[in-house]
């Protein structure tokens, strides 16, 4: 007997560390898992499910909790977003919108301990049935809870030097979480209760867990100091609420809605030491999240989504892209940012059909897949170029699956820039320097660059340059300095071509910078050089090639390609007409080669074929089917 016992306990060994192996195995091919609980979840329910998930869903973007490996394809509900109170979005006037954005607050729902009125979220789910969009919302807690917890035991948290509400609930109390935690089962019960047609309207949920969907708890300091929450407490708060939201959510009629996160990269111990205990929770609390769970959608708002060319920007976009655009070894990101108030600045009403225009094309240089405006500003159908632009690109950021390559020509004039400009000729490059400033836009203001806000351009940064300067200004400090672009690169741009800016009529949205010819300097060809990855190379298929160009003077200028039989064989020569309005052409090339046999190692020019100096905009390459 006690042989047999032996010999039973042997087996279970052996047993466990078999699969200890296999868990180990199944690590390799997916991260882990989100926690014990939801594993045996998913494994009793798999099995029995799994074909009317396949049913259900509707997207392309099919939703899978937990760390599993994921295609991360395009969703069908991928563009611009706009947001709007309570009407319908028409999206036959505007087929770009791809969905409404919309705030949820705690207190409008459970007015009273578990009494729940879901009348205006549910509103907001039919209008996008009846309107055919897409749909989804950021749930505000925190100053946004019901004032009855506080009657409740929740103690009220007054803050100083705060913006909007004066007082917060103590988040770390355990009431509050009690109570917050209930509602997140409960929005999760209501949402999948919801006929199958209104449940498949959904995008994503945003959840926020502090002031807003921004990632402070307080916006102010506490005035009592009991109530301030350190680093580690932040971290296990907002944790906490996180996986409340996963086990919540794990429901097979809420498979396909995803979570977005208003999260920042992993950070390395070295920040960590150097970060105030504010920004240190978040930096923890965001190191929890990308170990624990797939981030695949976030938010980014300042400064991609609300203007261009802002002080410190590079800096930035030198951070976020790798992520965003997959350089990291991981698939992209998915990001969205709303564009708020950014309207209202002085840049911005210098010319507003610029503005909304480029701030479209900069966010989706950027790596923006989904930009929020406003429905008010939508339906004034001014700036609708701009916002089909955005919603096409939206998360195509691999050449070899996007339909869609351009670029769009701008010269920037960064004073940070100290091989261009040397500090020898033009002073010391630090962003105070005006006399700097002053000398660079001398050189360049007869094509067009002015200073308008001297005060901004040499002392404000980021947001606060975008939303503060009074004018527009062509000189910055540590700029995106170069064209806006996705998968279409100029060859030796200054070289070849002169960068322009304030160009054409203020009333179509291309000319706040432009390229052109210099033929007096010999600058009569711009060479490009379309990404190997774009086309297929077993078979290249038909493209069309569209050219926004400047139509003033009665010139020539011919569109050239490397083609299977020439590499520099002419697609079109386009005779100006001296509108002196901004026109687009499109040609098709179906014998294309784009093997970088042209002139410099181009796969398409621009050539000037006379003395006249042609300018222009943009250069966009559709696939042969592309699909938005």
């Amino acid at each position: 007997m006690e042989k047999a016992k032996t010999l039973l306990r042997e087996i279970k060994r052996r047993k466990g560390k078999e699969g200890i192996k296999r868990k180990k195995g199944r690590r390799e091919k997916k991260i882990k898992e989100i926690n014990s609980t939801m594993k045996r979840v998913r494994i009793k329910k798999w099995a029995s499910f799994l074909l009317f998930i396949l049913v259900l869903s509707q997207l392309t973007f099919s939703q899978k909790k937990g760390n599993e490996k994921k295609d991360f394809e395009r969703p069908q509900w991928a563009g611009f977003f706009t947001n709007c109170k309570n009407e319908r979005i028409d999206t036959e006037r505007f087929p770009f919108i791809k969905g409404a954005a919309d705030r949820v607050k705690w207190a409008d729902i459970e007015t009273s301990p578990e009494v729940y009125d879901w009348s205006k979220m549910d509103s907001q789910i039919h209008n996008a049935l009846k309107g055919k969009y897409y749909y989804y919302f950021v749930l505000w807690t925190g100053p946004h809870s019901p004032e009855w917890i506080y009657e409740q035991g929740v103690p009220k948290v007054v803050v100083n030097g705060g913006k909007g509400k004066e007082y917060f609930p103590y988040y770390l109390n355990q009431n509050y979480i009690n109570y917050f935690h209930r509602f997140i089962g409960k929005l999760a019960d209501h949402i999948a209760s919801l006929p199958e047609k209104e449940r498949n309207v959904f995008a994503f949920i945003q959840p926020a867990f502090g002031s807003t969907g921004d990632r402070q708890l307080y916006k102010g300091i506490p005035k009592d100091p009991k109530y301030k929450i350190n680093a580690q407490e932040y971290l296990e708060f907002c944790s906490g609420a996180t996986k409340r939201f996963y086990e919540a959510f794990d429901k097979p009629e809420l498979k396909h809605i995803r979570f977005l996160f208003n999260v920042d990269d992993e950070s390395n111990p070295a920040v960590l030491k150097g970060a105030k205990s504010a920004k240190m929770g978040e930096i923890l609390y965001a190191n929890w999240l990308r170990q624990n769970y797939p981030i695949e959608l976030r938010k980014q708002q300042f400064t991609i989504a609300i203007g261009y060319q802002a002080n410190g920007e590079i800096k930035q976009d030198n951070e976020l892209r790798p992520t965003f655009y997959g350089l990291n070894g991981r698939q992209p990101e998915f990001v969205r940012g709303e564009f708020s108030k950014f309207g209202q600045g002085g840049i911005f009403q210098e010319n507003l059909v610029w503005n909304y225009y480029w701030t479209a094309i900069s966010t989706v240089d950027r790596g923006l897949d989904l930009w929020e405006v406003d429905y008010n500003t939508v339906k004034t159908g001014k700036y609708d170029e701009g916002f089909a632009f955005a919603s096409r690109y939206s998360y195509y950021k691999q050449p070899q699956t996007s339909p869609y390559a351009f670029i769009a020509l701008r010269d920037v004039l960064d004073s940070a820039d100290t091989i261009r400009f040397p500090e020898g000729n033009y002073g010391k490059a630090v962003q105070s320097n005006a006399e700097r400033v002053n000398k660079i836009e001398a050189e360049f203001n007869k094509y067009g660059a002015i200073v308008g806000d001297m005060h901004a351009a040499t002392s404000l940064s980021g947001s606060n340059y975008l939303y503060e300067a009074k004018a527009m200004n062509d000189v910055g400090f540590e700029l995106i300095a170069r064209n806006y672009s996705r998968f279409i690169t100029q060859i030796d741009p200054n070289e070849t071509s002169l960068g322009l800016w304030r160009v054409g009529p203020t009333n179509q949205p291309y000319g706040r910078y432009a390229r052109g010819f210099e033929n007096s300097n010999g600058r009569n060809r711009m060479c490009f050089d379309l990404d190997d990855n774009f086309l297929s190379t077993k078979a290249k298929e038909p493209i069309t090639l569209k050219i926004i160009y400047l139509d003033k003077g009665s010139g020539n200028f011919s569109v050239r390609y490397d083609s299977s039989s020439n590499p520099d064989k002419i697609a079109v020569t386009i005779s100006k007409a001296n509108s002196g309005r901004w026109v687009s052409k499109s040609i098709v090339i179906a014998d294309g080669a784009f093997a970088n046999k042209g002139p410099r190692n181009s796969d398409f020019s621009l050539v000037n074929e006379d003395n006249e100096d042609d300018v222009f905009h943009m250069i966009e390459i559709m696939k042969s089917n592309p699909k938005n």
